[in-house]
């Protein structure tokens, strides 16, 4: 009795252990604030009941983990405010996990008693031993994992639709196999062969799995390379075109330098002989040649997003496009030029071509706008667009080309981007007036 005791308490011990670990963890996954840091003692102070209650009830094992991953999908929901498909792919986790080196440690246990899975199963002692020591491997286990795949590429990995769904169909496809499998606890079937197969299943399941995580982390890194690397090869050709317009700007300046220190001096003569009428006419188109001939506009304050505004006011003036831009960012905005690269150039990037799809019989325009608020900054964007806007369950625009998978992330990786920055991004859209208008508030404070 004393023994069976302790080895209650202990499994209560590594379950509360177990939960501290993966709060932790999807809290640091998440990159969430101080409201979910102070709910992480209670919370794991309540599941460490429920589970424990869950897990010396009369229910079978696949039930108690059933209930289990339920839990955990509800709070990442609720408290850590996961999007479905990431909140599914973390409460799924840690209970494969758990339940994997369960498939592991209850043969051992068997063998160590020699008895069959049922044998260790059916005895309090054994069964809150092996639940113990299990919880106690998942924690260096769950810490090896986040050293193989850190949280940046993990929030890679979930950033990108296709691999996030790749993996995690794949981790409730062998979740669900290792549930459905964990029947033979229950059966007095023989014990060399039952125990071999339950253990090669569970190591190859959790083999299979971290195989498919690999893949599909590495495959998001090589589209996110890719992405920044074109990124980077609009922002090189836009600062091209921003330095080829600068120099045409000066060699403008040079030439009109050139002239006007003979125009002063016809100016002069005129002045001297008389011919005040004349000179003040020549004065005239001296100063409307120099307002047509060295009109330099700077759309922003930030030489990054004005090359890219530059670029685009060119590509509006050769397609018949309406532009106008005024946008002032404070000095320490906490993005780098590559994230500004890619926040304003997939703005304009879609709102061009949102232009180009409208008659030109019709409005055609693009407007920036920026104002500051207390320590808040909003960058405002408005285009018309031709046809209908659908909207995805996150609240993007999607695509209307073929290739939604390589269109459809602009806005996608916008708000990612701010969003990382403690900012937001809001879109609106007025069917009526077919007004497309994307609001971006950035965080100074």
């Amino acid at each position: 009795m004393n023994r069976t005791f302790l080895a209650g308490a202990f499994a209560v011990l590594g379950i509360f252990a177990f939960h501290l670990q993966a709060f932790r963890y999807t809290r640091r996954l998440f990159a969430c604030g101080r409201r979910a840091k102070r709910w992480t003692l209670p919370l794991c102070c309540v599941n460490t009941g429920i589970f424990a209650v869950l897990a010396w009830s009369p229910l079978h094992i696949f039930t108690v983990y059933l209930l289990m991953t339920a839990l955990y999908l509800a709070e990442n929901a609720l408290l850590f405010h996961a999007r479905p498909l990431h909140a599914l792919f973390v409460g799924v986790l840690f209970p494969f996990v758990l339940l994997g080196v369960r498939g592991v440690m209850i043969p051992f246990f068997a063998l160590t008693a020699g008895t069959n899975l049922y044998g260790v199963v059916a005895s309090p002692c054994w069964y809150s031993v092996s639940l113990a020591v299990s919880l106690f491997l998942c924690c260096p286990l769950l810490w090896l994992q986040r050293r193989m795949f850190p949280d940046e590429h993990l929030r890679l990995l979930l950033a990108c639709k296709e691999q996030a769904g790749l993996a995690s169909t794949s981790l409730c496809l062998l979740f669900a196999y290792l549930v459905l499998e964990s029947y033979v606890y229950y059966y007095d079937f023989p014990h060399i062969w039952t125990l071999a197969f339950h253990l090669l299943t569970s190591v190859v399941a959790v083999a299979c799995f971290y195989t498919v995580l690999w893949y599909a982390i590495d495959i998001s890194t090589y589209i996110e390379y890719e992405l920044k690397t074109r990124q980077v090869e609009k922002q090189l050709q836009r600062q091209v075109s921003h330095y080829q317009q600068f120099t045409r700007y000066v060699q403008e300046l040079r030439a009109f330098k050139h002239d006007y220190q003979r125009m002063a001096d016809a100016v002069r003569w005129m002045v001297e002989t008389g011919e005040r009428e004349t000179a003040l006419e020549l004065l005239g188109q001296m100063n409307h040649e120099m307002e047509n001939s060295l009109h330099y506009t700077r759309y922003a304050n930030h030489v990054v997003v004005d090359a890219i505004l530059q670029e685009c006011a060119g590509r509006c003036a050769d397609n018949r496009i309406a532009f106008s831009a005024t946008v002032n960012l404070p000095g320490r905005i906490g993005l780098s030029d590559l994230e500004l690269c890619r926040i304003f150039g997939n703005l304009v990037d879609n709102a061009f071509e949102a232009c180009s799809e409208v008659p030109e019989s019709s409005e055609r325009f693009l407007s920036l706008t920026s104002s500051s608020n207390g320590g808040w900054v909003t960058v405002e964007l408005r285009n018309p667009f031709a046809g209908e806007i659908e909207l995805d369950g996150e609240g993007n625009p999607v695509s209307r080309k073929d290739d939604r998978f390589q269109h459809g992330i602009g806005l996608v990786s916008v708000r990612q981007i701010v969003e990382r920055g403690g900012g937001f991004l809001q879109i609106e859209i007025d069917p009526q007036s077919h007004i497309f208008a994307a609001r971006l508030h950035f965080c100074v404070s």
